[in-house]
């Protein structure tokens, strides 16, 4: 999950301020190097999307403008190499069929995030492609 320049760029996707900050903190600690990005809505995940392409995107589910499981669908449309996890508090059955149909590699629900977060992007950092 690296750059052309060698950087991985980290787009979390989230509309609740604490949540957001709580996850830019633990990216920062945990992964030191990576240049992080945040959104607050879809229309702000596409523009910064467009301009940085991250080959990471921490999306939740339920934004203010869109849903997020669309958003997934859009990012994958444009840029399929993206690793898409998607994360929410609703973690039915449902939401979850329907984010891995949209393209997300993976769905955390958000009570378990920050224990399963870094232990799955290492292993997505270890599939072929994505070193």
């Amino acid at each position: 999950m690296t750059t052309i320049d060698g950087q991985t760029t980290v787009l979390i996707v989230e509309d609740q301020a604490p949540m957001r900050a709580a996850l830019r903190d633990f990216l920062a600690l945990t992964f030191p190097a990576w240049q992080v990005l945040e959104a607050a809505d879809g229309a702000t995940a596409m523009s910064v999307f467009g301009e940085h392409r991250p080959s990471l995107v921490l999306m939740d589910v339920c934004l203010p403008d869109v849903n997020g499981i669309e958003l997934t669908r859009r990012i994958k449309e444009m840029a399929p190499e993206t690793v898409v996890v998607v994360m929410s508090i609703q973690n039915g059955a449902h939401v979850v069929e329907q984010a891995l149909a949209a393209g997300a590699a993976v769905f955390i629900s958000k009570d378990r995030i920050f224990n399963e977060l870094a232990p799955l992007i290492a292993r997505l950092n270890q599939l072929p492609g994505n070193q």
